[in-house]
């Protein structure tokens, strides 16, 4: 009984486990700096080709190339990202995939033309990662919902 116990126990699968949460963590780390860095190349770097994301009372948008056009467009507009916390409540990490859950503070600006707003937002994101045949992790599916949101 005590062997079967420490194998399921091995440190080897405790590393692998470690590892998974701090590539994910870096991962969100990145995400969050690639967005303050206003950083196209970054943000967009750590998706899959066939991302989803689900912004708050929109459709979903399917596609890299989509998403970089919803956030990134080349229409002469500008967004600012004044500031932009989050804060984790959870991570879990099944084989290849991981699922993720944080709050999040969104402060941004928007420019066009004659067009200027802003908007705080305070919300509950989720991300899910697949592990790719490389061993790297990707954004595949990510969804957020608004708490609280104000026009400044």
């Amino acid at each position: 009984m005590a062997v079967l116990i420490w194998s399921c126990n091995s440190p080897k699968s405790e590393e692998a486990i470690d590892s998974n949460h701090l590539e994910i963590k870096q991962m969100h780390t990145d995400y969050v700096n690639g967005w303050l860095e206003m950083d196209e190349e970054k943000v967009m770097g750590l998706l899959e080709e066939n991302a989803r994301i689900q912004p708050n009372r929109l459709k979903p948008i399917e596609g890299k190339s989509n998403i970089r056009m919803f956030w990134f467009p080349k229409d002469s507009s500008k967004t600012i990202i004044n500031e932009y916390k989050t804060e984790l409540i959870s991570l879990e990490v099944m084989d290849t995939l991981a699922v993720s859950s944080h709050t999040s503070l969104l402060d941004w600006t928007y420019q066009k033309d004659t067009i200027s707003f802003g908007m705080l937002q305070k919300g509950i994101n989720t991300t899910v990662y697949r592990k790719q045949t490389d061993k790297t992790w990707k954004i595949w599916r990510s969804m957020w919902t608004d708490i609280y949101a104000e026009r400044k």
